[in-house]
C-alpha cells in the first residue's frame, strides 16, 4: 500500500471514486503531528455534526451558497453480517425472517449449524448475510429480533465493507 511508505513531513491521501477509480495524492505537508491533529479535528467535526459549519467558515467550497450536507447514518446503504444465538425449536427462523422482511432486508445467505452434542442449552448460532439495505433498517431489524424471547445472548451486526 503506497500510504504505508509516506514518511517525514510528507502527507498522502487515497481517494476512491466511481468514475476515476483509485487516486493517490502525495506531497509535503506541515509535518507529522500538526497534520494528524488537523485531520483528527476534521473527523471529530464531521462526527459531531459540525462539518457544515467548519467547511462553510473555512470557505473550502467554491459555491458558498450551497452548504455541506451530511447524509444521515440511517440512510447509508450496505450489506450486513448478523449473528444471533437462538432457541433450537420450530418457528424461530420464520419469526426472524418475518422481521427482516418487514424492514425490507433481503437475505443473501443464512447458516444454522446443529447444536453441539451434550450442550447444556438448546440454542444454536444463526448467521445471516443480507443484500444491500439501509443502516436504519438493519439496526431496527436487529433491535426487534433481539427482543424476541427465542433469542438469547449478544447479537452481532456489522456492515460489510466491499
Amino acid at each position: 500500500n503506497p500510504l504505508a511508505e509516506v514518511r517525514a513531513n510528507y502527507n498522502a491521501i487515497r481517494v476512491v471514486g466511481d468514475a476515476v477509480g483509485d487516486l493517490f495524492f502525495h506531497g509535503q505537508g506541515a509535518g507529522q503531528m500538526p497534520t494528524a491533529s488537523a485531520v483528527v479535528a476534521d473527523m471529530i467535526d464531521t462526527a459531531v455534526g459540525r462539518a457544515p459549519i467548519t467547511f462553510r467558515t473555512l470557505e473550502l467550497w467554491s459555491n458558498r451558497e450551497s452548504p455541506v450536507s451530511i447524509r444521515p447514518n440511517d440512510d447509508l446503504p450496505g450489506r450486513y453480517y448478523m449473528r444471533f444465538q437462538v432457541a433450537d425449536q420450530p418457528g424461530v427462523m420464520a419469526k426472524l425472517t418475518a422481521i427482516l422482511g418487514e424492514q425490507k432486508l433481503s437475505i443473501a445467505s443464512i447458516i444454522q449449524h446443529e447444536p453441539l452434542p451434550r450442550a447444556q442449552d438448546s440454542t444454536v448460532q444463526l448467521v445471516i448475510m443480507t443484500h444491500e439495505a439501509s443502516e436504519g433498517a438493519a439496526r431496527t431489524a436487529v433491535e426487534r429480533i433481539m427482543s424476541l424471547p427465542v433469542v438469547s445472548g449478544v447479537s452481532v451486526r456489522m456492515r460489510v465493507m466491499e
